[in-house]
């Protein structure tokens, strides 16, 4: 008996000891090489090692977080490769939730210089110039949500109780140490931990501006150790202490100035390190996935039987899938039903809460989204940080929005330089404010030879369930063709020309889904046309002739647009179209007899028109654009041949185009069609080829004594050609092109633009 009692107690002392064997899994940083570490997970569960706690910074903070938080292998491999992971780490904004109706009107500016004014009555400004982070934190601020609000909710902000306990680590460079999370809101204490300097904006959290936990602790063993104290430790390292920088290499320079030495070393006694030769792997390149989940299984594998040796302890796949699903099985739903403003004075919060317009309606996730990026797309809002939080008593999560405010103040410069005489000088002037209503007021500087005009304006946002704006602008402006330096034109039949302009528009606008606007209003003009009508006998005392325009309008336009860039856009459309009622007086001054002014005539007229910009993409090289234009209007020809051509409308599709002018692409009445063949050497170098098709229904033609007259319908068609390498940077764009007018005195024509050539619009445009 006592024999037996014996072999029984020794026996249920090793079973309790097996049982009781705990392993800590730990997850160094190291950029995209940190995928590795989703391989070393997969290859330990499906061996039936455990993983009772585990611990990673920055990569290793977000695959640990998300299997903390529930989420298998192959869910976090689909999270990895997913669109929506690549936004986080490049911050751009899913084109389906770009809210064209919150642009502003497009501005030729590379530079914007925001002034903080802290003390409107001593007007103490404070500038910003360089940024503290390249990449928007706009996307990752909301991806955090959905990935770890119901994680959070059911440990309710303890990580200890979440699927397997979990500690991360980010670091506070003020007090130069590192943070432990071990409880708080989950996506915040990854989204810290993973804030690689420069790259990603610092976030607060209590009262302590974070950034990426690499900094001091890039391989958290001590943490594990003091916090869980397991048994055996896995640690899982894809990254080295830095190494002497090399003097091209901006990113190693970066990492040696700011990251501390960090102990990538686990004593053999403690448990097992696996490292990985990962150097041809680039911090941010996330586009390996399968190549690096499966480097880190392989590695593991390599070692499985020493791991097996040292970790008798078994847990099941099956029991693994048990626990994570009765884990997940008390997730709430994803349901808001309050949402709480901070951060912003009572009349910004009223803004803010017209736009999430749910007042105590139950809400799902994708009207919050919905919500979020309509906020975010106003240029008055800086930044909004949402954060979900469970509300036991309703069963829905509340969520709370802390809102940071833009910058009241903005200079903007910009402009092109160019080969030619298109070279621009742009300077505005922005000032905005948000109250219960979203106020901008702007003024708007361009100088050049072709064109030089002022603009200011100022536009009020009323945010609502419809939402709509009102819009008033003013526009001085001057055209010059021909003028100076002639390096593209010598037409002997169209003279030397300035069109001055001066008018004021007042419009209300109201959006068309998330890509379009409609906008409708009158206005007034007053145009001065200023030319020669028979150059060939001008002289140097010759004085030009005036047509003079005194006009009101009605107009109404509805614009859908995606494009990605101003000059060479390669992806989206832009769908445009606009209808007009125009009414006023024409007088006439000759310049060679100033006595016989033809007197004032008067005409009303109907001008509408229709634009389409379209871009294909054929793989992932090739992209195909479409382009369509018509113009119809049944304006009266004028007092001569050279004002009707002038005041015609004008077929302008290229950068090119828009600085000259030339007659034969100007009609009353026209229809063009165009074919774009684009090779995308990478995303923002390409080789664009772009044809177009020009055919009016009558052009306009000049008789003997300079009167204009129609020619027979569909008698001559016109041909532009033009080639492009453009490249698209993130601030401006450069171009160099060669291009072929089948009408025109230089018909070949060469240049180079760097910059923007964004002219404001005409009267009658």
């Amino acid at each position: 008996m006592k024999k037996v009692l014996l072999i029984f107690t020794f026996s249920a002392s090793i079973f309790l000891s097996l049982s009781s064997q705990k392993v800590g899994l730990v997850l160094s940083g190291g950029g995209a090489k940190g995928i590795s570490h989703i391989g070393v997970i997969k290859a330990l569960e499906e061996n039936g090692i455990p993983i009772d706690y585990i611990a990673g910074t920055s990569m290793g903070a977000i695959v640990g977080g998300m299997y903390a938080m529930g989420y298998t292998t192959d869910e976090m491999i689909e999270i990895i490769k997913s669109p929506d992971f690549k936004r986080w780490s490049t911050g751009e904004v899913n084109s389906n939730y770009q809210y064209y109706f919150r642009n502003a009107d497009p501005k030729p500016n590379f530079v914007e210089i925001p002034f903080n004014i802290s003390n409107i009555d001593s007007i103490n400004l404070k500038s910003t110039v360089l940024p503290t982070n390249f990449v928007s934190p706009r996307q990752m601020n909301y991806a955090f949500l959905p990935l770890t609000a119901q994680a959070n909710a059911v440990a309710g902000g303890d990580f200890d109780k979440l699927f397997v306990p979990f500690r991360c680590v980010a670091s506070d460079i003020y007090k130069k140490e590192a943070v432990v999370f071990r409880y708080g809101v989950l996506g915040d204490a990854i989204r810290a931990s993973m804030t690689y300097p420069f790259m990603f904006k610092p976030i607060m959290i209590d009262n302590r501006l974070l950034f990426d936990g690499g900094i001091f602790n890039n391989f958290p063993v001590d943490v594990m150790r003091k916090d869980f104290n397991p048994d055996f430790m896995i640690g899982s390292v894809v990254s080295n202490n830095p190494r002497k920088p090399d003097q091209q290499d901006i990113i190693m320079q970066i990492e040696n100035m700011i990251m501390s030495h960090t102990d990538y070393t686990i004593p053999k006694k403690d448990g097992l390190l696996i490292k990985f030769k990962t150097t041809n792997v680039r911090l941010f390149n996330f586009n390996r996935v399968d190549e690096l989940v499966q480097m880190g299984y392989d590695s593991v594998m390599k070692h499985i039987d020493e791991i097996k040796a040292r970790v008798p302890r078994r847990v099941t796949v099956q029991e693994i899938a048990e626990k994570r699903n009765n884990f997940k099985n008390r997730f709430p739903k994803l349901k808001f039903q309050r949402v709480i403003v901070e951060g912003v004075d009572s009349l910004q919060k009223q803004y803010v809460e017209n736009i999430f317009h749910y007042q105590n309606d139950v809400f799902t996730l994708k009207e919050f989204k919905d919500s979020y990026f309509k906020l975010i797309s106003d240029d008055k809002i800086m930044e909004v940080m949402p954060h979900a939080v469970f509300n036991s008593a309703t069963g829905n999560f509340d969520l709370n929005l802390y809102v940071k405010i833009q910058d009241h103040l903005k200079v903007l410069l910009g402009g092109n330089v160019s080969s030619s005489t298109s070279n621009q000088a742009y300077f505005g002037l922005t000032y905005q404010n948000l109250t219960e209503f979203a106020q901008t007021a702007y003024i708007d500087a361009q100088f050049g030879k072709v064109y030089n005009g002022l603009g200011l304006g100022t536009r009020i946002e009323i945010p609502s369930q419809k939402n709509w704006y009102m819009k008033l602008g003013v526009v001085v402006h001057k055209f010059d063709y021909f003028e100076g330096d002639q390096i593209f034109y010598a037409d002997t039949r169209t003279s030397n020309f300035t069109q001055n302009e001066f008018y004021t528009k007042l419009s209300i606008g109201i959006p068309l889904n998330t890509k379009g606007r409609m906008e409708f209003g009158i206005g007034y003009g007053a145009l001065t046309d200023s030319y020669i009508q028979d150059r060939s006998t001008a002289t140097a005392t010759t004085v030009n002739d005036k047509s003079i325009f005194s006009l009101g309008s009605i107009f109404g336009r509805i614009e859908s647009y995606t494009l990605n860039n101003l000059m060479y856009p390669t992806t989206g459309y832009n769908y445009t179209t606009s209808l007009q009622l125009i009414g006023g007086e024409e007088t006439f001054k000759s310049g060679i007899n100033p006595a016989q002014t033809v007197p004032e005539i008067s005409d009303l007229w109907i001008k509408w028109g229709a634009k389409i910009d379209q871009y294909f993409p054929i793989s992932s090289h090739f992209t195909l654009g479409t382009y369509g234009e018509l113009a119809v209007t049944n304006r009266k020809l004028l007092q001569n041949y050279t004002a009707s051509l002038i005041q015609a409308p004008a077929f302008r599709p290229t950068p090119h185009s828009r600085t000259v002018f030339n007659e034969a692409f100007s009609a009353n009445q026209f229809a063009a069609i165009g074919l774009k063949t684009i090779y995308n050497f990478t995303k923002e170098l390409h080789l664009r080829g772009e044809a177009y098709w020009f055919v009016p229904y009558q052009s306009i033609s000049r008789s003997a004594d300079n009167k204009a007259y129609y020619l027979t319908p569909f008698t001559s068609s016109q041909f532009i050609a033009e080639t492009t390498l453009a490249f698209n940077f993130k601030i401006a764009s450069a171009g160099m092109f060669v291009n072929y007018y089948s009408s025109a005195a230089s018909q070949w024509n060469f240049g180079v633009n760097i910059g923007f050539l964004l002219f404001n619009p005409k009267f009658t445009e």
